[in-house]
C-alpha cells in the first residue's frame, strides 16, 4: 500500500511540475483542478499536461485553449462547453469522453482515441483528426469545415446534421457510418471485416 501511495504522490508531484511550465492559466484554478481533477469554468489555457493522467476529470466550460496534452489520459473525462482551440492532443485517449459543444478550432488531435465520445454540437473546424479513432463515436450537428480526418476510423460514428464542408476524408474508414444527411456509408466496410469491435473494448 505504501508503494502505491508514494506513486500516486510522485505522479501528483509530477503533473505540478508540468503545469508550472505553462504560460497564462490561473494559479488558482490551476491548484483547484490538480487538487480535485474538478473545475468548472476554469481558466487552464496553455497548461502543460503532457502525458497526464486525467482520466474522469471534470472542467466543463473550462478554457484549456493552446494547452498541451498530448497522449494524455483523459478517458471518461467531462469537458462539455469546454475550448480546447489549437490544443496539442496528439495520441490522447478520450475514449467515452463527454465534449458536448466543446471548441476544437485548429486544434490538433492526430492519432487521438476518441471511441464512443460524445461531441454533439462540437466545433472542429481545422482541426487535425487524421488517424483518429472515432469508433462510435456522437458528432452529430457537429462543424467540421476544413477539418483533416484523413485515415480516420468512423466505424459506426454519428455525423447525422454535421458540417463537413471542406473537411479531407482521404483514405477514412466509413463503416456503418451515419453521414450528414443520415444515410448510411458502408464504403470502407470490406477494410474493417464488418467486426463489431465492442466486446474488444
Amino acid at each position: 500500500m505504501e508503494a502505491i501511495e508514494l506513486k500516486r504522490v510522485f505522479a501528483f508531484v509530477v503533473l505540478l511540475f508540468q503545469a508550472s511550465l505553462a504560460s497564462a492559466w490561473e494559479t488558482d484554478d490551476l491548484n483547484r483542478f490538480l487538487g480535485s481533477l474538478s473545475c468548472k469554468d476554469c481558466d487552464l489555457s496553455g497548461v502543460n499536461f503532457i502525458k497526464a493522467d486525467l482520466r474522469a476529470a471534470s472542467a466543463t466550460g473550462s478554457d484549456f485553449s493552446g494547452a498541451r496534452l498530448y497522449y494524455g489520459v483523459l478517458i471518461g473525462a467531462d469537458l462539455t462547453g469546454a475550448t480546447l482551440d489549437k490544443a496539442d492532443l496528439r495520441g490522447a485517449n478520450l475514449f467515452f469522453a463527454k465534449l458536448q459543444g466543446a471548441s476544437f478550432i485548429g486544434t490538433d488531435l492526430k492519432g487521438a482515441i476518441l471511441s464512443g465520445a460524445q461531441l454533439q454540437g462540437a466545433n472542429l473546424n481545422g482541426a487535425n483528426l487524421g488517424g483518429i479513432d472515432l469508433y462510435r463515436a456522437d458528432l452529430s450537428g457537429a462543424s467540421l469545415v476544413s477539418a483533416n480526418l484523413g485515415m480516420a476510423f468512423l466505424y459506426e460514428a454519428n455525423l447525422a446534421g454535421a458540417d463537413l464542408t471542406g473537411a479531407r476524408l482521404e483514405g477514412a474508414i466509413l463503416c456503418k457510418t451515419v453521414m450528414p444527411d443520415e444515410t448510411i456509408d458502408n464504403s470502407g466496410c470490406d477494410l474493417t471485416g464488418g467486426a463489431d469491435r465492442g466486446e474488444s473494448r
